[in-house]
């Protein structure tokens, strides 16, 4: 069974953001899971990340493989150019990170997990964390360092950019009973990853020892809002298999 854990909060509310602009959805009668961070810097972030996740959730049974997938984000895509257009609230857009589980009903020990984002949200798998703290990534990172802006990340791509087409990613991996998928949004990476920290972390503790030791998705995010690397929005998605 299909359980999970989810806790959204932010530390950059009145330092930057006026309010936390990302989005979940977490529903275990489809096991479709997912996050939307809306950019920020633009008007309409929060509306893009709730139009999205709306969207995703009113059409999950869509959501079968990498290609009704794709389309699925496309035509999402499609749809928030249209309401920025509409609102004039140009470069209005989110991140779009998910997770579809399909368990193997015949042995009922693991199954397939099919993924899909746009943007640099993060979907990370943690081989039975119990035994060990790495993990896989099973998304795309749609960002790169910036050395202009003080080494910080810039993103790529993201549903609501009206400057290119879209290269949404896909992938249809295997898992097993007691594995763990986390999603999440950058600012959760950002300041526990240390492969994406562009300053020195200060007392962050690793993703894989909170899952082990809490399994909760609340002391993830307060971990990474403890770090101090940078204020975020920060959501996460912890999905139990």
């Amino acid at each position: 069974m299909v359980r999970y854990d989810a806790f959204s909060a932010s530390n950059s509310v009145g330092a930057g953001h006026s309010e936390n602009q990302d989005s979940y959805l977490a529903d275990v009668s489809t096991n479709l899971f997912a996050v939307a961070d809306g950019v920020g810097g633009y008007e309409g972030g929060k509306e893009a990340s709730e139009l999205a996740v709306a969207a995703l959730r009113n059409r999950s049974s869509e959501i079968q493989n990498e290609v009704t997938t794709k389309i699925v984000l496309e035509e999402i895509h499609d749809q928030l150019l249209h309401t920025a257009k509409a609102r004039n609230k140009q470069h209005m857009g989110t991140t779009i990170a998910l997770a579809r589980i399909f368990p193997d009903l015949q042995t009922g020990r693991g199954g397939k997990i099919l993924t899909a984002n746009v943007g640099d949200s993060p979907i990370l798998l943690f081989r039975n964390p119990e035994i060990d703290s790495g993990y896989e990534k099973v998304f795309t990172d749609d960002s790169f360092r910036d050395k202009m802006a003080g080494s910080m990340w810039a993103i790529v791509q993201y549903l609501g950019l009206d400057s290119t087409e879209i290269n949404v990613h896909t992938q249809m991996v295997n898992y097993q009973s007691g594995d763990t998928i986390l999603i999440c949004s950058d600012g959760v990476s950002d300041n526990l990853l240390v492969e994406n920290s562009y300053s020195r972390r200060r007392g962050s503790a690793d993703i894989g020892e909170i899952i082990r030791k809490t399994r909760s998705a609340r002391r993830i995010v307060e971990e990474a809002m403890q770090a101090g690397v940078k204020a975020d929005d920060m959501t996460a998605v912890l999905v139990f298999l």
